[in-house]
């Protein structure tokens, strides 16, 4: 054996070891994003999408798993990284 992982096995290994910042976000989980991307603040995405800010910070909090990020701004920069906000 060359000790060398098959090429499949190294990638299920990567795939398993990173965040899952390629999940797909749900088409309102994308408009929070994008209307924080604009400088919105909970309050007036809440007002804007005639939902609780509660509600806001739900899909705020399932944004930052899917994209693996802890934050606002990373939450932006991934976005626009991974070609979610234009």
């Amino acid at each position: 054996m060359t000790g060398t992982l098959p090429t499949p096995a190294i990638r299920l290994i990567s795939h398993v070891r990173s965040p899952q910042r390629t999940a797909q976000l749900s088409a309102r989980e994308r408009e929070v994003l994008a209307l924080v991307a604009r400088g919105n603040g909970n309050k007036a995405i809440a007002k804007e999408l005639f939902v609780s800010e509660a509600t806001v910070k739900t899909h705020l909090a399932h944004v930052y798993d899917k994209l693996g990020v802890t934050d606002r701004a990373a939450a932006v920069a991934t976005g626009y990284e991974l070609g979610i906000l234009g």
